[in-house]
């Protein structure tokens, strides 16, 4: 949940930047960060993470039984790959430790001896620090760890070479083999060898999977490019899911929750026609445009909600009923409760904001009619507030 809000200052310097940022025009880059930022219209980056993360975990399985040699120069016959986000609980346990960790742990056998590798799944080599799969980094996760995971481990071992203490190495970063990722290996780039396995991937069989991918290839083909090579697929998935996230934004009401996606390539066509959008830089400047507009009415939006009952207000009334608001932790446990009435407040605010449109309102009209009953809404968050603590007192 929200917790405090930032100081005005603070607010009035996000809000300028968000409206200062320079707008993508039809002739610009559509590659490197910029390319990132548009995909995350559409949560590509989240999307190619977890599919990499499960086709990473299918590659882990191929290397049992076989031998290998990481960082360290140890040799070692693969015997089990435990991925810690294979099982949601021991995901969680290991992400509320508060450890940092690789994403998957091989175990295998070196002179009788029990070993643990490291192994963490990247889609880009531009973000591997060799850190991030150390022994060091990992003996931290196994001091004093999380119970399930103890469990889990135990289980992994339990016929291998017992007795002595497990070795740890340096671990590996698993990555797609591409160009960009070879080119950010030594003796051309920063990392050495030894700290990467890359894997071989499918084009289609990765990227069909994915939401989005039909957007991609609408756009490819309007391109006249051709998907066979992983990293012009990567371009247009990010192009196609981020078109498609605009999109689904766009179709969404301002007062309303997320609408179901749209039908990428009949959606697309259609605004093309409409709009004249020849290429994909034009198609994604509109939408870029169309996205800074409406992320305006949604700041405004936020700021009804926020400014009706501030969080310094928040307090005072709190205090006025009795309650500590002082002591460890205070702010963040107040915090959440604070982002619980504002969630609240920000309902009943949007069900006011739907009748008006109903009645034939503008989203605008709407929106100001709305910032006009702050009385209104403070009224909500205070029978909010005393309904939150009388469910905490009743626990």
């Amino acid at each position: 949940m929200a917790g405090p809000p930032p100081p005005p200052e603070r607010r009035a310097t996000q809000g300028r930047a968000r409206r200062e940022r320079r707008p993508i025009s039809a002739r610009s880059s559509l590659f490197g960060r910029q390319l990132w930022r548009i995909g995350d219209w559409g949560g590509a980056s989240e999307q190619i993470g977890r599919r990499w993360e499960t086709l990473g975990a299918r590659a882990l399985e191929r290397m049992i039984g076989t031998r290998r040699s990481g960082p360290n120069g140890e040799s070692f016959v693969v015997r089990r790959a435990l991925v810690l986000g294979a099982e949601p609980e021991l995901a969680a346990a290991v992400h509320a430790s508060g450890r940092a960790h690789a994403d998957a742990i091989l175990l295998g056998v070196a002179n009788a001896r029990t070993v643990l590798e490291p192994v963490d799944f990247k889609w880009t080599l531009e973000t591997a620090n060799p850190r991030q799969v150390g022994a060091e980094v990992l003996g931290q996760l196994l001091t004093d760890a999380p119970e399930l995971l103890e469990l889990r481990l135990a289980e992994a071992l339990a016929d291998l070479p017992a007795g002595e203490v497990p070795i740890l190495l340096d671990g590996v970063f698993m990555a797609p083999d591409h160009a960009e990722n070879r080119a950010h290996l030594a003796p051309t780039g920063p990392l050495d060898p030894t700290w990467a396995v890359l894997v071989p991937v499918d084009p289609e069989e990765f990227f069909s999977q994915l939401p989005g991918w039909d957007a991609a290839r609408a756009l490819a083909w309007a391109d006249g490019e051709s998907l066979r090579t992983l990293e012009t697929a990567d371009r247009y998935y990010r192009l196609g899911a981020g078109v498609l996230g605009a999109l689904r934004r766009q179709r969404t009401g301002l007062f309303d929750a997320e609408t179901a996606a749209p039908n990428g390539p009949a959606e697309l066509a259609q605004l093309r026609r409409e709009r004249r959008l020849t290429t994909t830089g034009e198609l994604v400047a509109y939408l870029d445009r169309a996205l800074i507009a409406r992320a305006e009415l949604v700041e405004r939006l936020r700021d009804v909600e926020r400014t009706s009952y501030p969080f310094g207000q928040f307090r005072q009334d709190l205090a006025a009923r009795g309650v500590p608001i002082g002591g460890p932790g205070a702010d963040r446990r107040w915090g959440r409760l604070y982002g619980e009435v504002i969630r609240k407040v920000g309902e009943r605010v949007s069900a006011a904001g739907r009748e008006l449109i109903a009645s034939g309102k503008t989203e605008a009209e709407a929106l100001a009619a709305v910032a006009l009953r702050q009385a209104d809404w403070a009224a909500v968050a205070r029978r909010a507030v005393d309904d939150l603590l009388n469910a905490r007192v009743e626990r």
